[in-house]
């Protein structure tokens, strides 16, 4: 997809959240589980990306005792108030509010649609702020007889409140002609937009698409717009959020315990971006409120022993396959910026004077708008520097590019307009995980591979020209993520074995007296780097020499802590010494590299290479 998925309600009429300041802010999305146990939240970094909190931070206790739908907004007044579900047929809505999310005042069930004639429902509660009218709009879908009908029909209602004790008549918001549940509203280009669930035949099987409506004002009125977001899902619980130009509306396959999501930036044309976010099994309707570092800190209090028991990342996103480079007086960071299911598109890079604090100097390569063969998988990049020019090897849609800079920090422009590999021909293996070394004698060499044997092409002066046939180097269970290095006339070889989703991800190694092979790996301290304790998938890794020294680090991903998965890492550092005989010797990814306050390593101005 061509924008980033930031989820957020964007109503600018109403008080809404804003993304918070700070590496560790986000976003918290409340949900239920099963038929409706409890307030369960899931946080995200990015809006895409979540993962779960154990805990049930609030049981209910009032109507039917329900918990479904939770709808959470951070009030004027600095706490968050809730809504939700209370029961199938209960009269009225759940209401509670909390400075933290953790500790809530005593539950109150809000008779909102009692004084509506032969209610039989009251689903789906929303809540938001009229900056304007000072005053906080509840909308829910009730079922009820309306005229010229035998059987009760759902609508969006609605009431106004400033206290949550008194309340206007309620009142329908929108009849779009059918029956309709789930409403939720957001604010684009100055008008309003109301998305909304056509109901379901369940015993027919027939099921309800989703459906937009606009207004000026969030009291309507609203004209139906002829496209529908959706046309048949068995889902519900629609989320509509609006991310620079475009509007996001995601809703609960609650047959199937998962998530869809559709983008569109004229209402007209909905585009389905499932792939590009990925929410916990099990998450049911509810809501996403912004949240601060603090607040984010306070809700995962529950996980701090589970984060403790393994050293703190350096970075301090979700990301993957970290080259690490000493350039200058600076060691950088390249990594895959991950995403859910693999679908990431950008290139970022970290810097650092002591390998402890990093600094992210930003995006500087975009698939979608700096390269012509590919859109997204960007994937496993490494950056080398010569004559003054850095060369950046990059994935593409499972091929291999190289773009050319001036700086380590780009910008970079790809140098060929096309990939420099291809799978195919002589190339007999996945074109993804380049690697880039240049000998002492001055051949440069690329190295990539996956699934198969590894590859190896020379490389000419410029960089980006191949010079004659690739060489298969085999290695013992390679999988991907290839990386070589000499040091006392010896060439070494490192590479990871596995899948990146396995626990046992793990990195192995051997050594050559040539570049290009044969390697002889051990038979005993073959693994060098593996799984240990709550650090698992500890492999795909860089490596750096602190320049004028023998020191060597690390830097690996691991499956993130807590939460992680093939596609939630973290990149972490350890330091990688030798035996007298020069075995590598292995490398425990609980060990911390740095203790707190530890000034870390520079690169000293009298060996700095430029």
């Amino acid at each position: 997809m061509k924008s980033s998925i930031l989820v957020f309600l964007a109503l600018t009429t109403f008080a809404h959240p804003t993304l918070a300041e700070g590496p560790l802010g986000g976003f918290l999305f409340s949900s239920f589980r099963g038929e409706g146990d409890g307030l369960h939240l899931a946080y995200s970094h990015d809006g895409m990306d979540w993962t779960d909190l154990s805990p049930v931070f609030l049981t209910p206790e009032v109507g039917s005792g329900l918990m479904r739908d939770p709808h959470v907004l951070r009030g004027p007044d600095g706490l968050y108030h809730m809504v939700w579900t209370t029961g199938w047929h209960d009269k009225g809505i759940g209401y509670a509010n909390s400075k933290d999310l953790s500790e809530w005042s005593a539950q109150k069930f809000l008779p909102v649609s009692e004084s509506i004639e032969g209610v039989e429902t009251t689903w789906a509660p929303e809540l938001y702020w009229l900056e304007r009218e000072q005053t906080y709009l509840i909308v829910w879908s009730s079922a009820r007889l309306m005229e010229g009908s035998d059987e009760p029909r759902h609508r969006a209602h609605y009431v106004l409140t400033r206290d949550f004790d008194t309340f206007t008549e309620p009142a329908i918001l929108f009849d779009p002609g059918f029956d309709n549940i789930d409403s939720t509203m957001i604010e684009k280009d100055g008008r309003f937009v109301l998305f909304l669930k056509q109901t379901d035949d369940q015993q027919g099987g027939v099921w309800g698409g989703f459906f937009a409506a606009t207004s000026d004002h969030p009291l309507g009125p609203w004209t139906l717009l002829e496209e529908p977001v959706v046309r048949s899902e068995r889902a519900g619980g629609p989320a509509a959020v609006v991310v620079g130009d475009e509007v996001i509306v995601y809703f609960d396959y609650y047959t199937e315990e998962r998530y869809g999501a559709r983008a569109s930036r004229d209402l007209k044309q909905w585009r389905n971006v499932t792939d590009f976010v990925a929410i916990p099994r099990g998450h049911r309707h509810g809501s996403i409120v912004a949240a601060t570092p603090e607040l984010l800190t306070s809700v995962r209090a529950s996980e701090a022993a589970l984060i403790a028991s393994v050293p703190r990342p350096a970075l301090d996103e979700f990301a993957a396959d970290p080259a690490i480079r000493a350039f200058g007086d600076t060691y950088y960071i390249y990594p895959t910026t991950d995403r859910p299911n693999w679908n990431t598109y950008e290139f970022a890079v970290w810097s650092s004077k002591n390998l402890v604090e990093w600094k992210k100097e930003g995006v500087f390569l975009d698939l979608r708008k700096d390269i012509e063969w590919a859109d997204v998988k960007a994937w496993a990049p490494d950056c080398i520097e010569r004559n003054g020019k850095y060369y950046f090897y990059f994935c593409g849609d499972g091929k291999i590019g190289v773009a050319v800079g001036d700086s380590p920090v780009g910008p970079f422009v790809d140098a060929l307009g096309a990939p420099l590999l291809v799978r195919g021909g002589k190339v007999r293996t996945n074109t993804i995980d380049p690697h880039a070394f240049i000998d002492d004698d001055g051949q440069a060499y690329l190295y990539f591979g996956n699934g198969q044997n590894c590859h190896v092409y020379k490389l000419r002066e410029d960089m980006i020209t191949l010079e004659g046939d690739p060489v298969e180097i085999p290695l013992r269970d390679f999988r991907e993520g290839i990386v070589v290095f000499r040091r006392n006339e010896r060439y070494y070889f490192m590479w990871s074995i596995d899948d990146a989703r396995s626990p046992d991800y793990r990195v192995g190694w051997g050594w050559s007296d040539s570049p290009i092979g044969p390697v002889q790996s051990p038979d005993e301290g073959f693994i060098v780097l593996q799984r240990n304790g709550n650090a698992v998938a500890t492999a795909h890794h860089g490596l750096v020499n602190v320049p004028g020294t023998d020191r060597w680090f690390v830097a690996y991903h691991r499956h993130a802590v807590p939460g992680g998965s093939g596609y939630r890492r973290q990149v972490c550092l350890v330091e990688m010494t030798f035996d007298a005989e020069g075995r590598i010797q292995a490398m425990n990814p609980l060990e911390q590299p740095f203790e707190p306050g530890d000034p870390g390593v520079l690169i000293e101005t009298s060996v700095r290479r430029e």
